[in-house]
C-alpha cells in the first residue's frame, strides 16, 4: 500500500494532531521519514486542489479544513459532546432502556440537561413510563458512533 495514501488515511480519522512516533509505528517507517511523507501528502493535496492542508510541527501532524472552505460546510459541522454528556451517553447505552428517574440517581441533577441535549442532537428517544421517562439510544446514535446497534449485544450479554 502506498504510504502516503495510508498516512492521509490516518490523519482524515484522527480527531487531534498525531505524533510522528505513533505515524511510524502504524506505517512501519523510521520517524525522521515521517516529515517527508507529510510533505508529500501536503503536495499532493495542494495539487489536487484539496479542501484540506496538512499541518506539520515537526513533533505532530494533522489533517485540517483549510479555513475558506469552513463557512461552506459550517452547517453540517457538530459541535463537540462536551465529557459530562458523553458519560450520561455511555450510562444509556449501557443500562438501555433506564428510567430517567435512574439516570439522575446515577448521574445527578445535571443529567436532565444532558438528556435534554442528547434528546435534540437524536442521540436518545425518550418514552413516558409511569412518572418517569424511559430512556435508549437511538440508530442515530449507531450511525454518529459507527457501531452496530446495542440492543442485541445487551440481550446477549444480558447488561440490563
Amino acid at each position: 500500500m502506498d504510504r502516503v495514501a495510508m498516512l492521509e488515511a490516518i490523519l482524515f480519522v484522527a480527531d487531534a494532531p498525531v505524533e510522528y512516533g505513533d505515524v511510524a509505528k502504524m506505517l512501519g517507517v523510521r520517524r525522521e521519514e515521517v516529515s517527508a511523507l507529510a510533505s508529500e501528502l501536503q503536495k499532493q493535496c495542494e495539487g489536487r486542489a484539496a479542501p484540506l492542508e496538512v499541518l506539520d510541527s515537526g513533533e505532530t501532524v494533522y489533517m485540517v479544513l483549510k479555513e475558506e472552505y469552513s463557512e461552506f460546510v459550517y452547517p453540517l459541522m457538530r459541535p463537540e459532546i462536551s465529557r459530562a454528556v458523553l458519560r450520561t451517553l455511555s450510562v444509556i447505552a449501557y443500562r438501555q432502556p433506564i428510567l430517567q428517574s435512574d439516570l439522575v440517581e446515577v448521574r445527578g441533577s445535571g443529567a436532565y440537561a444532558h438528556v435534554e441535549e442528547l434528546l435534540e442532537r437524536g442521540l436518545v428517544a425518550r418514552q413516558r413510563s409511569g412518572r418517569s421517562y424511559e430512556l435508549q439510544t437511538t440508530p442515530e446514535f449507531s450511525r454518529y458512533f459507527k457501531t452496530a446497534a446495542l440492543s442485541g449485544v445487551q440481550e446477549h450479554l444480558d447488561l440490563r
